[in-house]
C-alpha cells in the first residue's frame, strides 16, 4: 500500500513539474530479478523509475537518508537497501540485495555512489558489477537527464522542465563460481557505465564519453 501510494503520488508530482519523455519500456523484464543501473545527477534521480516503471523497484540508498524526519521512516517502509560507510556495513548491504534479488525484485544501483550534480558521469565504484556476477541476474541500464533543472542546487521550490528516461536492453554476465577478481569487477564495471553512456546525451557522458560509448555493445 506505501509503495502504491508513493508510485501514485510521484505521477501526479510528475504530472505538475515534469514533460517527461520515456523510452524503452519494453526492455524491461516484466517477471523475475533485474539489477537496474543509472546515472544520477539529481536528487530527483532514484523516484524517476519508480514513477514510471509498472514493477515494483528497490534502490540502493545512503544510510543518512534512513534518520531524516519523516522521511527516513518513509524510506524503510519502501524496503530500501540501506548502504553504510565500511566494509563490514557494504557486504551487508550486498546480502541485502541478493536477497531481494532472490525473491525477484528490481534493485536499482546508481555506480557512481552519489549523484554528480551535474550532467557529466563520474567514475564508478564496483558495487553494481559486484552484484551482477554474484547473482548472474540481467542488468537493465537506464539514462535518465533533466532532472537536475526540475530540483536545481539552491532552490527551494521545483521548476517545470522537461525529463527524459531511456531503458536500455538487457544484458548479463554469467554468475561467478569462485572468487570474483578486482580486474573482473574493473571490466564489467566499465562495460555497464558504457551501456549507460551509450544511452545519453554526450553531455552526460563525462569521464565515459568517447567512441566505446557510441558503439553497439554485445550482450
Amino acid at each position: 500500500m506505501v509503495y502504491v501510494g508513493t508510485r501514485a503520488l510521484i505521477r501526479f508530482l510528475f504530472w505538475i513539474f515534469t514533460e517527461l519523455e520515456v523510452e524503452g519500456l519494453e526492455h524491461v523484464p516484466q517477471v523475475g530479478p533485474v539489477l537496474l543501473v543509472s546515472n544520477h545527477v539529481n536528487l530527483m534521480d532514484p523516484i524517476v523509475p519508480i514513477g514510471v516503471m509498472k514493477r515494483r523497484v528497490s534502490f540502493m540508498a545512503k544510510e543518512e537518508i534512513f534518520e531524516w524526519p519523516i522521511m527516513g521512516p518513509w524510506f524503510k517502509a519502501l524496503d530500501l537497501v540501506s548502504v553504510a560507510r565500511g566494509s563490514i556495513a557494504s557486504r551487508r548491504a550486498i546480502q541485502r540485495a541478493e536477497e531481494l534479488l532472490a525473491r525477484g525484485w528490481i534493485v536499482g544501483v546508481y555506480p557512481e555512489g552519489t549523484r554528480s550534480r551535474q550532467p557529466g558521469m563520474g567514475p564508478a565504484h564496483h558495487g553494481a558489477a559486484l552484484l551482477a556476477m554474484r547473482t548472474g541476474v540481467p542488468i537493465l541500464p537506464v539514462a535518465i537527464t533533466g532532472t537536475h533543472m526540475v530540483l536545481q542546487e539552491g532552490k527551494f521550490f521545483p521548476r517545470r522542465n522537461p525529463v527524459s528516461v531511456r531503458f536500455g536492453e538487457t544484458f548479463r554476465v554469467d554468475k561467478a563460481a569462485g572468487k570474483i577478481n578486482r580486474q573482473t569487477m574493473e571490466e564489467l564495471t566499465e562495460r555497464i557505465m558504457r551501456r549507460i553512456a551509450a544511452l545519453l546525451p554526450p553531455e552526460y557522458r563525462g569521464v565515459y564519453a568517447g567512441k566505446p560509448a557510441l558503439a553497439q555493445m554485445q550482450g
